[in-house]
């Protein structure tokens, strides 16, 4: 009998673990009884109700696990960890504010049986607030022209992927990440299934404004050399104007014409240093990058794994 972990990260889901556990078990587990599951919740540094909601879960269904989190280290390594823990032959990856249909699950594991290794939910319509959507549509965008053109046009964080895949992403551990752009690079042709993405019912997203702009920093940063080749193509460009404008400034001293020199010294002067300092940020995130990774610091810390008395003991400070 073939097993399927579903991995759920949870960060402030006091109001929906309930809900989505309960979804799943009627839409999926109840449906194709000849698979085993488990469900692992993984608890984001919450500091609400939502560990406590996760347990009250696990009593009423061993098969649930829970992986908790020291403190917030964010959904990628969420996702990661929930994989690392992972004993299923398969494993979907979804979240747990019931904004993704868990029932599509089942199209994915269908479309799995048949030897596909990598499937994946992609948004065709968002139910969401248009400035949300502008954001999120602006990204995808940028990332489909300048770091990976295969990426979904609307995006995704709903997949469902082989277990050999699953020990491909683990093992990269790539602290400043993406996972979906990871899954993406890893190729494998990936069953694309559209759907409409619904609106949260319950509760607040935390994914911020600055979340959001440390996701497209990471992006571009992590999985393209376009800002590199940027700023050299600004380098040229200003090379190419101050050029220009010095021939400007001899040809006018020959042919006697009136130019104020000291402006000219002050305005190139600030648009070379304006450039440095632009450069000089962009190879600053690089090295930043390349610091924190030789750091070898882990991807995160597990507190605890708390395991249903049923199935197996609780396992604390696990790394």
């Amino acid at each position: 009998m073939s097993k399927l972990s579903i991995i759920i990260p949870c960060y402030f889901e006091e109001l929906n673990i309930n809900d989505t556990y309960f979804t799943i078990k009627k839409e999926v587990m109840d449906v194709r009884t000849d698979i085993d599951y488990e469900i692992i919740l993984v608890d984001d540094g919450s500091t609400d109700n939502t560990i406590i909601e996760a347990k009250k879960v696990q009593i009423i269904d061993p098969r649930v696990r829970i992986v908790k989190f020291s403190r917030n280290f964010g959904e990628f390594r969420a996702d990661v960890a929930g994989m690392e823990v992972a004993t299923g032959d398969v494993v979907t990856v979804i979240s747990c504010d019931l904004q993704d249909p868990p029932e599509l699950i089942l199209q994915m594991l269908e479309s799995w049986e048949k030897g596909n290794k990598v499937n994946i939910c992609v948004r065709n319509q968002r139910d969401e607030p248009w400035i949300k959507n502008f954001f999120a549509n602006t990204y995808y965008k940028c990332v489909r022209k300048w770091v990976n053109k295969d990426y979904p046009n609307m995006g995704f964080d709903f997949f469902l992927i082989d277990k050999e895949i699953k020990d491909k992403l683990v093992a990269m551990q790539e602290k400043n990440s993406s996972i979906y752009l990871q899954l993406i690079w890893l190729g494998y042709n990936p069953i694309l299934i559209e759907y409409r993405r619904k609106n949260r019912e319950k509760g607040e997203s935390n994914w911020s404004y600055r979340n959001r702009v440390n996701l497209f920093i990471d992006t571009f940063i992590v999985f393209s050399k376009e800002p590199i080749r940027f700023i050299s193509k600004i380098g040229l460009f200003i090379g190419l104007i101050g050029i220009i404008f010095s021939l400007y400034t001899i040809g006018s001293y020959f042919y006697g014409g009136n130019l104020d020199s000291l402006l000219v010294i002050v305005s190139l002067l600030l648009v070379l240093f304006s450039v440095l300092m632009v450069m000089v940020g962009v190879v600053g995130e690089y090295v930043w990058r390349i610091m924190h990774e030789t750091q070898k610091r882990p991807l995160y810390i597990i507190d605890e794994i708390i395991e249903s008395s049923e199935t197996g003991e609780k396992h604390e400070n696990c790394k």
